[in-house]
């Protein structure tokens, strides 16, 4: 079933149970969460970890973090009608409810049956109405959104301007508490720590906020966001929605083998749904995490407590929230405490109060990077004045890893910014990333880890750092691009190279000289494919020809070769560029793509192109590009061939091919490894690139660790496939590993059935 069909039947069965249960609460976190980790097959990982985190935490008496715990809070009301836009009063007895409830502060305490009183906990967590907004000013924590929707699901569309909602403030600061109209009867949902920033937060349905206003019976009390704050800091339903067998982490509520929907007049003891004899306790139906209505509601347990608080913590993943200002003051320009502050422009300078800012920072800057444990999720930018990139890098894939980064910069103002494609920052949940910018005196001009989805820092440079030489290599002084413009002659887009080997592929240092670094050193035996570096084809009687090694393509029904710029420079128009195929190990060629100079582009212009080829293929399809033309010293420069297709119906994970000047063999430098298809629901193709032969082991673990499936096999150097059986797998998130000569590279995949 498609990801697709299944949010669909998810809101079918969600719209079915509202219909038959009408005046019963109902709670969409855990499809909520179902159908995250579909989307994301990192999401149940991260859930993971954070059970990690936690057991550590329980396991581990000192504790970093004590007392009282203040949570800021931004409502933001989307509203249709005039009923849904709740009062200011209305959202203010909601703030109270979870202050009574968080900190055991409520009347109905005295409720709670004599049997669980041992365990009732004062969970030391409050929550206060946003003071201070992202941007530094004063806010009541309210915003207020009209909007054409009728009503929302509990597809996230809430949290978005783009989809009538209203954008999320920095989760890493606020706890984002929406109030509209929810459809199928939902009361409310959560998004669970570890998730995505621009919809962390809680759902909750108008008619069943706060208690007084449009706060319905019976569930009129406030105890919706209670129940579903308490998701959103990691806490389970009490029957761990499942049967008597799944439990909630958390040892001192009883188990339950279903939800209690139990009603006024609340009878002590209810339901014993789990009973195990002698000494076996009663459901606790009284606990905020069971679907009992408001009334009956009155604790969180010990247990539950010591749960919540372990995000807090030392790598928790709300731990972010123990600094935030959101509760604070607006800070006033002080012009002498060496913080930026205020309207302060820059630090203890520039804005209203303080004196003009000053540079002093000299060129070149910086950048030192450690990653977290997810890569790819990183990348960042350095952006001109005018808003031109000037530097960038990522997405990584090592985690872990230091990354340095030098960057020459011409003197004037700059800014730094810092991306995570999940929005949870590089630390502190998930590896404990930084960055840190400093230019060459050593000055800091920007730094930090623990961010939403992006921080962007301003900063200036004063001078290059040294005289321009028009002539070294490298961009100093006040060049604009590797020797040209500023004092230098100006810039162009013109190309000179360094000499070349036999086989006309450059052994030096190549130079772009309109302001660019594509061009690098290339061996001449080891051909890249892809990052800063690129592939030049210099027709010279036809000697210079690049080719793929076999790829097994033999699944495929359809590839698409993608090339991210291609730049020519003929020097008459009876020239080409060719993209040819061959499914005879080379032996043959057929041209499937003709660009044509002066029809298809001129002469040094970049541009990306696509071309898709219909199979059938081979194990031993193979593919070569090369310049085809009448004169001499007419060169093709291509840069990051990326191969992707349709395999068994469903699109592949893409790939970058290794290239080999054709006849010489390319040297490979490392192991990869992809699977598809992903999701999966039975069998699985690993597609790993060995350097060198040699043994390879084959491992699928689940989340836990535990070995699934194991094979072991010779392989040859280059790429190799491997077909598993996933048939026998229930539907969750596992990690398949390839070792081979001391490497070890994972993978995540899905199973949806």
């Amino acid at each position: 079933m498609s990801v697709k069909h299944i949010y669909l039947s998810l809101l079918l069965v969600l719209g079915i149970s509202a219909s038959l249960i009408a005046q019963v609460r109902n709670c969409g976190t855990m499809e909520h969460m179902q159908l995250e980790e579909l989307l994301d097959p990192s999401r149940a990982l991260k859930l993971q970890e954070i059970e990690e985190h936690a057991k550590q935490y329980l396991a581990n008496p000192e504790r970093a973090v004590n007392g009282v715990i203040t949570i800021p809070v931004v409502v933001h009301v989307v509203y249709n009608t005039t009923a849904e836009n709740v009062s200011d009063a209305q959202i203010q007895s909601q703030i109270t409810v979870l202050n009574e409830d968080f900190r055991r502060l409520n009347a109905d305490a005295s409720n709670t049956p004599s049997l669980f009183a041992s365990v009732a906990a004062d969970a030391e967590i409050q929550f206060c109405l946003a003071s201070v907004d992202p941007s530094g000013n004063p806010t009541n924590g309210i915003t207020r959104t009209p909007t054409s929707v009728t009503a929302f699901s509990t597809n996230d569309n809430v949290k978005f301007n783009s989809s009538g909602g209203k954008n999320a403030w920095p989760a890493g600061s606020y706890l984002n508490l929406w109030v509209c109209d929810i459809s199928g009867g939902i009361l409310g949902y959560a998004q669970f720590p570890g998730g995505a920033a621009a919809t962390d937060g809680v759902v909750i349905d108008y008619a069943y906020f706060g208690t007084i206003g449009t706060a319905t019976a019976p569930f009129n009390l406030g105890r919706t966001a209670t129940h579903e704050v308490g998701h959103w800091l990691n806490l389970r339903h009490i029957w761990g929605d499942g049967n008597c067998s799944v439990d909630d982490f958390v040892s001192d509520t009883p188990t339950a083998g279903a939800p209690n929907y139990t009603g006024a007049p609340c009878t002590f003891p209810g339901p014993n749904s789990c009973n195990s004899g002698a000494g076996d306790q009663p459901d606790m139906f009284q606990n905020y995490m069971d679907y009992s209505d408001d009334g009956c509601m009155n604790l969180y347990t010990q247990g539950q407590k010591t749960r919540m608080r372990a995000l807090f913590d030392t790598g928790g993943a709300r731990a972010s929230l123990l600094t935030s200002n959101g509760c604070g003051t607006v800070s006033p320009p002080t012009c002498s405490d060496g913080i930026q502050n205020g309207d302060e422009t820059g630090v203890d300078c520039g804005g209203s109060s303080c004196p003009a800012c000053v540079c002093t920072n000299a060129s070149p800057v910086t950048l030192t990077l450690v990653l977290d444990n997810y890569p790819s999720e990183t990348t960042w930018n350095i952006k001109n004045s005018g808003g031109t990139t000037v530097a960038s890098g990522g997405p990584y894939s090592t985690a872990g890893a230091t990354v340095t980064v030098p960057t020459t910069l011409a003197a004037g103002n700059y800014t730094f910014t810092i991306n995570d494609s999940y929005g949870d920052g590089i630390c502190c949940a998930y590896g404990n990333g930084s960055y840190t910018l400093r230019d060459a005196n050593n000055t800091t001009l920007a730094s930090g880890g623990a961010f939403g989805s992006s921080a962007t820092t301003a900063f200036c440079i004063a001078s290059g750092g040294s005289t321009p030489t028009c002539s070294d290599g490298i961009q100093n002084g006040d060049e604009t691009g590797i020797d040209c413009g500023g004092s230098c002659a100006p810039c162009n887009t013109g190309c000179t190279y360094a000499t070349l080997n036999s086989n006309n592929f450059e052994s030096g240092f190549g130079i772009w000289t309109d302001g660019g670094t594509d061009c690098a050193r290339i061996a001449s035996t080891t051909y890249a494919n892809s990052g800063s570096y690129s592939i030049r084809l210099r027709d010279n009687t036809n000697t210079s020809v690049m080719t793929t090694g076999n790829l097994n393509l033999s699944a495929y029904q359809e590839i698409t070769v993608d090339f991210s710029y291609i730049t020519v420079s003929f020097d008459n128009s009876n020239e080409d560029f060719w993209l040819q195929i061959s499914t005879n190990g080379g032996s043959t060629y057929t041209t499937v793509k003709d660009l044509n100079f002066s029809i298809d582009f001129l002469n040094g212009q970049r541009k990306n192109e696509s071309v898709v080829i219909s199979g059938p293929f081979t194990s031993t399809t193979r593919l070569r590009f090369r310049a085809d033309a009448s004169a001499d010293d007419d060169q093709v420069y291509i840069d990051d061939v990326v191969i992707s297709g349709c395999s068994g119906g469903a699109r592949t994970n893409p790939f970058l091919p290794v290239f080999e000047e054709e006849g010489v063999s390319a040297k490979a430098t490392s192991t990869s490894l992809a699977v598809f298809p992903n999701p999966t629901r039975d069998e699985l193709t690993a597609v790993f690139q060995l350097p060198e032969a040699g043994p390879v082991q084959l491992l699928i673990t689940d989340l836990t660790g535990r070995v699934m499936q194991q094979q072991q096999i010779m392989a040859d150097a280059g790429r190799q496939e491997a077909k598993l059986d996933a048939s026998t797998f229930v539907s969750g998130v596992y990690i398949i590993h390839l070792v081979s000569n001391g490497e070890r590279v994972m993978q995540k995949f899905v199973v949806a059935k």
